[in-house]
């Protein structure tokens, strides 16, 4: 990702967004005492911010003793969670989650937690990398464990989940589960979702409204939400009788992303799409990136291609361009996960009633959408 220009109205922004990302990941346990903290210049290539920015970032969770950075060796968790004994008073939850390394995570994990521990509940977390043997680790851990209650985002979603014996053990010990930003369609859990495909449509529908015909898209297809926000996209130009190209769309998953993401590739998808007046991507992060991409090669976004995607993703703030996406609640929808988890908890038959949740879909004010009916009309 291309370093932003600092200015002084945003660095202290900038700087605070990455220590409480940071902070997150440490005092919720993902990343636990003597673990190795990401270095400077990868949490300049993630963050796209300037070396200055992150080392004062770094050096206030060291000051807070979060982190000690050894000369010659590297930077590691120096954080002690409370005492074991402390802990086992508590009564805990388990929560799974597919990555820890983004930016939807210290805030969708804050709503969580702002519920949790108000009602005495130890969190206890788990991050499976979107790894299905780690999804089997952590679930035969909570069991043995005995925890009160699970929160779970799913791993590899699109594809029937192998764990059946293990979430069939769940139900039948009666653990109060429920999913959160997707499920599995043969596991028969309720979920606090996005409104996934509603939210592609309505992206679709805008860029249509907006003059344009012509619509590339990428998305992920190892994830509900890739195939969610590609059925929402299909079926927004079947309706407005627009014209579908197979050639247009780009699929990707966790596994290749670093290759589909590479110049030589993302030159691929560049040429195929070139005459697209527009793209629907999955993710402001995928969106930031091609648009670097595209600004390399003289491409101007919107003038050039208008770009539309999805989570309001409170990165990059130095941009004169932002993406027009679809709002992801993030701290709210934890927020809304951890209480319906609260309510099965006291809920005896909470597997006959529905504590399922999609958020409405509500737009951000991006400005990278350009009208070009004005254009066609002449």
């Amino acid at each position: 990702m291309a370093k932003e220009i600092d200015n002084p109205n945003n660095d202290s922004l900038k700087y605070r967004k990455l220590y409480k990302w940071g902070r997150t990941l440490i005092l919720s346990g993902v990343l636990k005492n003597g673990d190795k903290f990401m270095s400077e210049h990868v949490l300049e290539k993630k963050f796209g911010y300037s070396r200055q920015t992150v080392r004062t970032a770094l050096e206030e969770m060291e000051q807070e003793g979060l982190i000690s950075r050894i000369r010659g060796s590297g930077t590691y968790v120096s954080y002690r969670n409370d005492s074991e004994e402390n802990l086992e008073n508590k009564p805990h939850i388990g929560l799974i989650l597919s990555y820890f390394a983004d930016y939807l995570f210290p805030e969708v994990y804050a709503g969580i937690e702002s519920v949790m521990q108000e009602q005495g509940f130890q969190i206890d977390v788990a991050i499976t990398r979107n790894h299905l043997n780690e999804e089997t680790m952590y679930l035969e851990s909570f069991l043995k464990a005995g925890v009160s209650g699970l929160i779970i985002e799913g791993t590899r979603t699109s594809f029937p989940n192998p764990n059946l014996r293990l979430y069939k053990e769940i139900e039948r010990r009666n653990i109060p589960t429920i999913f959160i930003h997707n499920h599995y369609d043969n596991i028969p859990f309720d979920s606090v979702e996005m409104s996934d495909a509603k939210g592609s449509y309505e992206l679709t529908k805008y860029l249509i409204e907006n003059g344009h015909k012509q619509i590339g898209a990428m998305f992920k297809y190892d994830d509900m939400q890739g195939m969610e926000r590609y059925r929402g996209f299909t079926e927004c130009l079947s309706d407005y009788g627009i014209r579908f190209d197979d050639d247009w769309i780009r699929w990707y998953s966790t596994k290749d992303m670093e290759e589909k993401f590479s110049k030589k590739s993302l030159m691929n998808f560049y040429r195929r799409t070139k005459d697209c007046t527009a793209l629907v991507l999955y993710n402001d992060e995928i969106s930031y990136r091609y648009m670097d991409f595209l600004k390399e090669r003289g491409v101007k976004v919107p003038e050039d291609v208008s770009i539309v995607s999805f989570d309001d993703a409170k990165i990059q703030e130095a941009r004169t361009v932002k993406v027009l996406s679809v709002v992801h609640p993030k701290f709210e929808l934890g927020r809304m996960t951890a209480r319906n988890l609260l309510r099965m908890m006291h809920d005896p038959e909470w597997r006959h009633h529905n504590y399922a949740y999609q958020f409405p879909v509500a737009f951000n004010a991006g400005n990278s959408v350009n009208d070009i009916r004005f254009y066609k009309a002449n």
